[in-house]
């Protein structure tokens, strides 16, 4: 289960540790990226800047380059 970011300490965390965030939107992925600033209103992820009004999720995850075995890799 995945715990969603939505404290200032989670995305100052995830600027100290480098860590990958992915973004959501209505259940769907639209952005992700390295966490470069954070504000009361919005977070910038990546490149782009989203609003933390609500409507978008904020989640720890591994970079979609990250190859990750399973059982069909045998």
């Amino acid at each position: 289960m995945m715990k969603q970011l939505q404290w200032d300490c989670d995305f100052f965390d995830a600027i100290l540790f480098g860590r990958y965030v992915m973004v959501l939107r209505d259940g769907r992925m639209v952005g992700g990226g390295m966490v470069a600033e954070f504000r009361d209103q919005d977070v910038v992820v990546g490149r782009n800047c989203f609003p933390r009004d609500g409507t978008h999720a904020f989640y720890f995850a591994p970079p979609p380059q990250c190859d990750v075995p399973g059982p069909w890799d045998q």
